[in-house]
């Protein structure tokens, strides 16, 4: 059985994926958005079964991926710098599909022009 503890962790990245998802469709042109809903799927379903601690640090990962997205939507900009504190706090994996979006998010841009 779930402590409480769990269960208040597993709703709290519930409504933060919700987040995301809502902040994708207020805020991405539709191919990234594609990409970044299907990469935001699969890193909430890989830590479904994550320890308490990694949640933590997974949830305020994605707190600040959604004020650095809402940051960028305001500056008209998107998958612009992660400041370099937090590209190293990211590991090497989530490094990797991050500039995967980034650069599918470029050659889509490139594209359209």
């Amino acid at each position: 059985a779930m402590s409480g503890r769990d269960a208040f962790s597993r709703s709290a990245m519930l409504v933060l994926y919700r987040n995301v998802l809502k902040l994708h469709r207020r805020v991405l042109p539709q191919e990234m958005r594609e990409l970044g809903d299907s990469y935001a799927r699969n890193e909430f379903k890989s830590h479904k079964k994550a320890q308490i601690g990694q949640i933590k640090s997974f949830t305020k990962e994605w707190k600040e991926y959604v004020y650095t997205i809402e940051l960028q939507s305001h500056k008209g900009q998107f998958g612009r710098d992660l400041d370099s504190s937090k590209m190293e706090a990211l590991n090497d994996e989530q490094k990797e599909n991050l500039h995967r979006l980034q650069r599918e998010a470029q050659n889509k841009g490139e594209k359209e022009t």
